[in-house]
């Protein structure tokens, strides 16, 4: 079986699917990865064959010029048809290439991530079936709306490759939200075990050895530093500067140098993976994105949720709502809240207890590589 991943540029979307992939590898099946962006490398260090799908264009400066219009509340009723707008512009970007690809490599199969449209169109003209992978709290069947809208900004670039019909949907959802952070009304998908991959890297002696106090990490994600840059975590470190605790900056590639010199207690790091990292805290702060979400949950560790945008509120709300974590708009996290958050992270045993049973049901999942013989059943191959 020959199965194409395209995906959105965003390391959110593209990273979650790495495990499937992998799994169908391993299953001996054929792997191609058609996307674009940052997801390009992500990928190539991931082992997985690549095609970059619009090697012309800077696709994160679209992005950055299209979504900043949205970020805060994209899917409000108000801003639904701004989003869907710019996220299909994307796909127009990569739909000539991904058709191309797909044409000369015929896959049997097309797994795409959230949101993007090239691989439908792809599906469509090869009459193959196609699955959207979730990327962690979101409900992508609640949001089928949305993706019409995006399919039917698709319509231009559909009818200039020479469809006139409608664009597939896809035949299921491959959902890795926990079970008890499902909403009750939450539709039918194939329900999966979360499992975290944030690319490799060389770890740090400190990070394998045993910490004498709580471990506390601080991070952005890959997106909102280049949006809005790190200068509003400032009071966070404000917070911590007196906290008996090992602070762990994790910001990537973004420079520290903005927030001036740094409390003794907290170290800054450059790119870590987080499943390497957040096992080993006590707790962990950050913007509420997907991955970031997802990773603290499969570590049981409980979270500090200051979201600012796309899909972070709904995040940050699950993990209030479910008792594993705290949650605040970042106007509201002055320096007294963050520290009686930190506070009731650290000793309030019960937020431990929960995450802690959350990272069980997520382990009780079925495991991505439980799934790949579903995708040969769809398509009548092995």
């Amino acid at each position: 079986m020959k199965i194409l991943f395209t995906s959105f540029p965003g390391l959110g979307h593209f990273l979650p699917v790495v495990p499937l992939a992998w799994a169908a590898r391993a299953a001996g099946h054929e792997v191609l990865v058609v996307t674009t962006g940052p997801a390009v490398e992500a990928s190539g260090r991931a082992g997985l064959p690549t095609v970059e799908a619009s090697p012309e264009v800077d696709i994160m400066a679209a992005i950055q010029k299209s979504a900043v219009q949205s970020f805060q509340d994209p899917f409000s009723s108000a801003n639904l048809a701004i989003t869907s707008k710019w996220m299909a512009e994307i796909s127009h970007y990569t739909a000539d290439r991904t058709v191309q690809i797909a044409r000369s490599w015929k896959p049997d199969v097309i797994v795409q991530t959230p949101f993007e449209a090239a691989g439908s169109l792809a599906a469509t003209l090869l009459s193959v079936p196609t699955l959207v992978h979730g990327f962690g709290i979101l409900s992508l069947g609640k949001m089928s709306g949305f993706m019409n809208l995006i399919y039917e900004a698709m319509r231009p670039v559909s009818e200039r490759i020479g469809l006139t019909g409608d664009l597939v949907r896809p035949s299921a959802i491959i959902d890795t939200c926990p079970p008890s952070m499902r909403e009750s009304d939450r539709p039918p998908a194939w329900f999966v075990r979360y499992v975290p991959y944030n690319g490799g890297g060389l770890l740090p002696d400190w990070l394998l050895e045993p910490t004498s106090r709580p471990r506390i990490c601080i991070t952005l994600g890959t997106v909102l530093p280049h949006l809005a840059g790190i200068g509003g975590i400032s009071g966070i470190i404000e917070a911590v500067r007196h906290l008996d605790a090992e602070v762990i900056l994790a910001l990537g590639g973004s420079d520290p140098s903005a927030l001036g010199p740094l409390p003794s207690n907290v170290r800054t790091i450059g790119w870590v993976p987080l499943s390497a990292l957040i096992p080993s805290c006590s707790a962990i702060i950050h913007h509420g994105g997907a991955g970031t979400t997802m990773n603290a949950v499969v570590a049981g560790v409980p979270q500090l949720v200051l979201p600012h945008g796309a899909d972070q509120h709904i995040n940050a709300n699950a993990v209030k709502q479910r008792g594993i974590g705290l949650a605040y708009l970042p106007g509201q996290a002055d320096v007294e809240t963050v520290k009686f958050s930190l506070k009731q992270l650290l000793e309030d045993s019960g937020f431990t207890r929960a995450a802690q049973d959350v990272k069980e049901e997520n382990l009780k999942q079925v495991p991505p590589a439980s799934i790949v013989p579903r995708l040969s059943e769809l398509t009548g191959r092995s």
